[in-house]
């Protein structure tokens, strides 16, 4: 008789297995359990929502690795590292069982029990194994406990079975038949051995009997699986398509012919009845090379699996103890391939920090390194075969690492990186890995590699991977102070104010204390603005940070994130953005194109803005109103006291637009207008003065939100309005280098104390509101009667200058000073940068009485020839209209200084009077030349040239032939030294048209933008002329734009028309 060879381990040079396979059933009992490892140390961790917590803390007091107690399985273990991560070692199949409340390894080594029966040494779910019996219907083996229990019956007497290992093998069951059971890791598996050819009739029909409570129904597929059912209909075990096979094999040693058995199932009360019939014409076939082995399998569900699949084979290869990739030197050579499933549960949504997949390499068909690689796959099964095997989705990793050759390369791991794999998986939250494993090249047969498969008696040799892995740090909830959601685009929420606080709450599933990194962005930068990090966070707690006054500006559209850091590496991951607006102004209107100066609509086009504060309104003289011309689309719009959506009404001598200044007060792109209304009696306090900001938007000044009032009796003024305080005579705004909104306003008649019309200043910027003038607030000087600080105002980005023509300069009265400060801010107020007067040393001439030093002021950004880029210098215009000068001592002539400006001090620059820069006119008593100035810089970003850096002075009250105090403009290159050549503008061919008018008063209107300079005849024709300073810079004087009142959308009936123009 015949011998089956059983799994034959090794050939001469460790070939392939020897083809004996099972009808296995395998049932898995999951368990929480304490292991040992020498080198570990070990702690008992209670509480589950904590232990993994207390296991790193644990890990890293003690520089000792600890288990994580309820996390280790049959498959799995999970240690905590003191570096703060955790490590599991995942294995294919069951490894360990649960023994007295301890792990111990699985041992399937057989002996019998004094009853009779067989059973494993140690296994997970009490294997139980038949000893000899007579002749009957016996359990042959059974697994599990309770509603679980699974057993398999043998109709026919046993005899005392053979036990070499996990086998026990029962001789000639029926005459040259042998019947075998091998444990397994979680059941055992079940064949029959037929030796020769006459013994195949002995089995043309086999009946086989499963029984059980856990078999209450079946299936049975269009390819002979059978799947069976518990009590709840849920899957307890599977029956892949039976097969059977001879003695004859491939290379590898795996079986060369095969064939399906046809099934039959029936239910019956306690179970199911398997009928198998092998094809009677593949038994008798000539072909067939006995001994033969018959094998139905029964698999319970696991949380593991593995298979290979090889071309030309059509049966189930999933409870074989190998794993084969490459071409198989067959006749004609064949691929294989295969698969594995992974329990991946304890790592879902977890960071894979690294990962080394092992398997027991032993057999190669050369040492030669060759390229294998693993891929994440869809699921296999014991219905995969090489014509549909699960979709290869993603190449993860290749490895040359080959063993099982000979002594050379002996039998060993092999290893292969399961990063990206196992980080799939845990990414998509899975319970399941599903693994592909190919050979690179499947047309070369040195690229043939056996491993052994989960299925393996040899514990030592069952596949595993080590995996480094850490909680992701999560931010749970997001959250600001005022409350708003997270949103991003058009929808984002309006917050009122400039500093809101940012919170999150953060998680770490181990329980790890964390930072929390905050970062705040302008919505569509391309770098942060700011940010700052919270440490030692505990799991479950919120952390907030405030961001800081000045990071955000008024109107502005920002972004945050934040994320939490567990220290390792690559742990910390950025939240979405949030998104919101700020302001403490008003809420910006939508719409606004943004980009160009005074575009009130936010069309894209520059506007202009004519006043006329003497202009009757509903009666009321001198109540005063502002045109508005929108250059987009030449319309015109009137705006006074009573059409501006504010509360305050025209009344006579207001003055409604005395003074104007354009900014966006808001950053939403359309530019707002800042109106003076001096003389305006508010609450009954004569010439007290008020201010308006009309705000922009896509319907034009006014037309959107409501207007907003600003006086001295508010609140968040430091100040109280008073009679004569002349509130809103001067303005000046812009934005500071950083993009921040500020606005400053004049009250020349300010009363303090007992110093009448001594002045005041109010600087507002965001959410301060900063009073400056003499007697310790920030001006330099006493306070003093007729000071008249903030009589004229002037900014860049860098700096500004306050005005005090009034100042009197030892005895000399209304000599004049200028302050000029920084926008940076020193305890809390705007830093003194330096006070100007004629009598300090490195100033030109000497203070005298009604010199007027400071009635006029203009202030730009400055960058001096060879100068870097990015400075933050100012250039100023300092106008002293009421300047003798000469050796004559001519009355009011009057002079303008100019002074280069940095953040510590300031450089004056050669004095301009009309006889030094060679006009012919020279000077004249009572033109008071610099009565008005206006600087513009056409190249903030470049060094200043006699083209780029141009200044206008007026000159209103020179005489033009005989036309008394007719007025002109004089424009110069500001910085130049000297001056080589000017611009005049005034009453000639080429120039104004008409003829010069006595007391016109030519150069006391004057303002411009960054295209044109505008120059009024409030008091004359009423017009307001626009010339390009690029025709200014030629030394040309010819306008491009005439605006007169009762053309082109003016009305008519102007009274001042241009008295301020922005």
């Amino acid at each position: 008789m015949a011998v089956v060879q059983w799994r034959a381990f090794r050939g001469a040079r460790r070939r392939a297995v020897a083809v004996a396979t099972a009808a296995a059933l395998l049932l898995t009992v999951a368990t929480v359990i304490t292991a040992e490892e020498p080198g570990r140390f070990d702690a008992v961790l209670a509480a589950p929502s904590t232990m993994q917590g207390r296991a790193l803390q644990a890990a890293r007091e003690s520089g000792a690795p600890v288990r994580v107690d309820g996390q280790t399985s049959e498959t799995t273990e999970v240690w905590a590292r003191p570096d703060g991560q955790l490590e599991a070692r995942i294995s294919a199949d069951v490894v360990r069982v649960r023994r007295d409340g301890a792990w111990v390894p699985v041992d399937l080594r057989l002996s019998r029990a004094a009853d009779g029966t067989v059973a494993p040494a140690a296994h997970p779910n009490d294997l139980q194994i038949s000893g000899a019996r007579p002749a009957g219907t016996h359990e042959l083996a059974a697994v599990g406990h309770d509603d679980a229990r699974v057993a398999m019956s043998w109709t026919g007497a046993l005899p005392e079975p053979r036990l070499d290992g996990p086998v026990a093998t029962y001789p000639d069951v029926l005459p040259d038949v042998d019947l075998v059971v091998r444990a397994t890791r979680t059941g055992f598996e079940q064949l029959l051995t037929v030796h020769d050819r006459d013994a195949a009739d002995r089995i043309r029909e086999i009946p086989l009997l499963l029984t059980g409570p856990g078999i209450a129904g079946h299936r049975h597929d269009e390819l002979g699986g059978v799947t069976l059912t518990g009590a709840d209909g849920e899957t307890t075990a599977t029956i892949p398509a039976p097969a059977m096979w001879d003695a004859q094999t491939t290379p590898a040693g795996t079986p060369a012919r095969t064939a399906p058995i046809d099934t039959t199932v029936t239910a019956r009360a306690d179970g199911v009845d398997l009928v198998l019939r092998p094809a009677a014409d593949w038994l008798d076939s000539p072909d067939t090379v006995y001994p033969v082995t018959l094998d139905p399998t029964v698999n319970p569900l696991s949380t593991t699996f593995d298979a290979y699949v090889r071309e030309s084979v059509t049966t189930n290869q999933s409870g074989t103890d190998d794993l084969q990739i490459g071409l198989l030197a067959t006749s004609p050579p064949t691929i294989t391939r295969s698969f594995v499933t992974w329990n991946a549960a304890v790592l879902a949504g977890k960071q894979i920090n690294s990962a080394t997949v092992h398997f027991w390499n032993w057999w190669s068909h050369t040492c030669t390194p060759k390229a294998w690689e693993i891929w994440s796959t869809g699921a296999a099964s014991t219905a995969t075969r090489w014509t549909n095997q699960p979709q290869w989705l993603h190449r993860e990793a290749s490895s040359t690492m080959t063993k099982g050759y000979d002594s050379s390369c002996d039998d060993g791991w092999s290893t292969i990186s399961g990063t990206g794999f196992f980080q799939r998986a845990a990414t998509a939250g899975a319970s399941q890995a599903h693994m592909g494993i190919r050979a690179t090249d499947e047309t070369d047969t040195a690229t043939f590699k056996q491993f052994r498969s989960r299925d393996t008696s040899a514990s030592s040799q069952v596949p595993y991977a080590v995996v480094t892995y850490n909680s992701w740090p999560t931010v749970t909830a997001r959250s600001t102070v005022p409350a708003t959601a997270c949103v991003t685009g058009t929808n984002r929420p309006l917050v009122n104010t400039l500093t809101p606080q940012l919170q999150a709450s953060v998680a770490d599933d181990d329980g790890t204390a964390m930072s929390v990194e905050f970062e705040w962005w302008a919505v569509g930068a391309t770098a942060p603005l700011g940010g700052q990090t919270v440490g030692t966070v505990p799991s479950g707690a919120t952390a907030s940070v405030t961001v800081p006054a000045g990071a955000f500006l008024d109107g502005g559209r920002y972004q945050w994130r934040v994320r939490a850091d567990d220290g390792v590496s690559g742990s910390a991951v950025w939240s979405d953005f949030c998104e919101m607006t700020v302001y403490v102004t008003v809420p910006p209107a939508e719409g606004c194109v943004g980009g160009v100066a005074n575009d009130y609509d936010g069309d894209g086009v520059a506007d202009v803005a004519i006043a006329d504060p003497e202009a009757t309104v509903a009666g009321q003289a001198e109540a005063g109103q502002v045109h508005v011309r929108y250059g987009g689309s030449g319309t015109v719009d009137t705006l006074h006291e009573n059409n501006i959506q504010g509360s305050g009404a025209a009344g006579a001598g207001d003055q409604f637009g005395a003074a104007l200044a354009s900014y966006d007060v808001n950053n939403d792109g359309c530019t707002d207008l800042a109106v003076g209304v001096p003389y305006d009696d508010l609450g009954g306090q004569a010439d007290g003065g008020l201010v308006y900001l009309l705000l922009g938007s896509t319907d034009g000044l006014a037309g959107g939100p409501s207007s907003i009032m600003l006086h001295q009796s508010q609140s968040e003024f430091p100040e109280t309005t008073e009679a004569g305080d002349w509130f809103g005579f001067s303005l000046a705004a812009g934005h500071t280098v950083v993009g921040e909104p500020f606005l400053l306003i004049g009250a020349p008649g300010e009363d303090v104390g007992t110093a009448v019309d001594t002045g005041v200043v109010h600087y507002l910027r965001g959410t301060a509101n900063i009073l400056l003038s003499q007697g310790g607030n920030g001006v330099v000087g006493a306070l003093e009667n007729d000071d008249r600080t903030g009589y004229a105002l002037a900014a860049s980005s860098h700096h500004f200058a306050i005005g005090s023509p009034g100042e009197a300069i030892g005895a000399e009265v209304f000599a004049g000073a200028v302050n000029v400060f920084s926008h940076q801010y020193t305890s809390g107020r705007p830093t003194l940068v330096g006070a100007i007067d004629q009598d300090q040393a490195g100033v030109w001439g000497t203070s005298t009485a009604n010199d007027t030093f400071g009635k006029s002021l203009s202030m730009v950004d400055y960058r001096a020839a060879g100068a870097p880029v990015g400075g933050t210098d100012s250039f100023l215009a300092v106008g002293a209209p009421g300047k003798e000068y000469g050796t004559a001592g001519i009355a009011d002539t009057g002079v303008v200084q100019r002074f280069h400006v940095t953040d510590s001090g300031f450089t004056e620059l050669p004095v301009l009077a009309q006889h030094i820069v060679g006009i012919p006119s020279g000077d004249e008593e009572g033109d008071y030349f610099g009565e008005r100035v206006h600087l513009v810089n056409l190249a903030p970003g470049s060094a200043a040239t006699a083209q780029n850096l141009l200044l206008a002075v007026g000159a209103p009250g020179e005489d033009t032939g005989s036309a008394a105090d007719a007025g002109v403009i004089r424009v110069f290159g500001a910085a130049a030294d000297p001056i080589t050549g000017y611009a005049t503008v005034e009453r000639v061919s080429g120039a104004l048209p008409g003829a010069p008018a006595a007391q016109e008063l030519l150069g006391l209107a004057i303002a411009g933008n960054q295209t044109h300079l505008y120059i009024a005849s409030p008091y004359s024709d009423q017009a307001v002329y626009a010339i390009p300073w690029s025709t200014l810079a030629g030394g040309s004087a010819t306008p491009e734009h005439v605006w007169r009142a009762g053309d082109g959308g003016f009305p008519a009936g102007a009274v001042a028309f241009g008295t301020a123009v922005e």
